[in-house]
C-alpha cells in the first residue's frame, strides 16, 4: 500500500509538472515528509533524484507542438540551474533539518505571493518582445538576465530539493515579460537534461536519498506530465495560477508550523 501511495504522489507531481511547467518538487518533498515520515534532507535528496531523468519530455512535447517554447532561453536556463544547484545542495546538507523545513515553507509562501501578484496583473507577452534585437547591448543584457534567473532557480533547487521551474516561470513572466504558457514551455526545456545532478550528488554523498521511493515515483511523473501539459492548454491560466498560489501558501504555513512544533 505504501508503494502504491508513493506512485500516486509521483503521478500527482507529474500532472503539476505539465500543468504549471515546474519540477514537481514542491509536491514531492512535503508528501514524503508528511505522508511517509521522511527526514527533510532525505525527502529533498529523493526529490532531486526523481527529477534527474527527462521526465518533463512528455509535457515539453505538448508545449512544443503549440509553439510555447523558447529553446535558446531554455538551454541557458538548464546551464544556470545545473551550476546553481551544486552550491544550493552543498548549503542544504549543512543546515539542520528543522530550519531547512521551515526555510522550505517560507519559500512556498514567497512563491505563492509572487504567483498571486503575477496572476493579478496583465503583463506583456513574449510576442511583444523581439527575440533578436539590433541592439547588441540589449540582447547581451537579456541573456545575462536569463542566466541569473536560472542561477537563482538552481540555487533554490539544490537548497530545497525542487526542480527550480517554479522560480524560472515566475521570473521569466514578471521580469522578462514572457507569456505564461511560453514561460512554462521554456522552463520544461531545463527539466529535460539532468540539471539537478550536481545538487543531487551533494545529498547522495551525505546519504540523504531514498532510491527505492524515487524509482516508484518516476513512471507516474512521466505519465502525469503529459496529462498536465494537455490540461494546461485547456484551463484558464489566470484562475489556475490563483488557485495554485492559495494552495502553496497554505502548504508553506503548514511546513513552517510543523518545523517549529517538533
Amino acid at each position: 500500500m505504501q508503494s502504491l501511495l508513493i506512485a500516486v504522489v509521483g503521478l500527482a507531481a507529474g500532472v503539476l509538472v505539465g500543468l504549471m511547467g515546474i519540477g514537481g518538487g514542491i509536491i514531492i518533498v512535503p508528501a514524503l515528509v508528511y505522508l511517509f515520515g521522511m527526514d527533510q534532507h532525505t525527502a529533498q535528496g529523493t526529490s532531486l533524484f526523481v527529477l534527474l531523468p527527462p521526465l518533463g519530455l512528455g509535457a515539453l512535447s505538448v508545449y512544443w507542438k503549440r509553439g510555447y517554447v523558447d529553446l535558446h532561453a531554455g538551454v541557458l536556463c538548464a546551464v544556470g540551474i545545473l551550476v546553481g544547484g551544486y552550491f544550493g545542495g552543498l548549503a542544504a546538507v549543512a543546515i539542520p533539518s528543522r530550519p531547512l523545513q521551515a526555510l522550505f515553507g517560507l519559500f512556498l509562501m514567497f512563491s505563492a505571493v509572487m504567483l498571486w501578484k503575477q496572476a493579478s496583473r496583465t503583463r506583456q507577452t513574449l510576442q511583444d518582445i523581439p527575440e533578436a534585437t539590433s541592439d547588441h547591448d540589449e540582447a547581451y543584457g537579456r541573456l545575462i538576465s536569463i542566466f541569473v534567473i536560472a542561477l537563482l532557480a538552481g540555487g533554490a533547487s539544490g537548497l530545497l530539493g525542487i526542480g527550480g521551474g517554479i522560480l524560472v516561470v515566475l521570473l521569466l513572466v514578471m521580469v522578462l515579460g514572457y507569456d505564461q504558457h511560453r514561460a512554462q514551455g521554456t522552463s520544461l526545456v531545463a527539466l529535460v537534461p539532468p540539471t539537478g545532478l550536481l545538487g543531487f550528488l551533494a545529498y547522495y554523498r551525505a546519504r540523504e536519498v531514498d532510491l527505492r521511493a524515487g524509482m516508484l515515483m518516476i513512471p507516474g511523473i512521466f505519465l502525469g506530465g503529459m496529462l498536465g501539459g494537455k490540461l494546461a492548454a485547456m484551463l484558464p491560466p489566470r484562475k489556475m495560477r490563483l488557485v495554485f498560489a492559495a494552495f502553496l501558501f497554505v502548504l508553506g504555513i503548514w511546513q513552517v508550523v510543523s518545523a517549529w512544533s517538533k
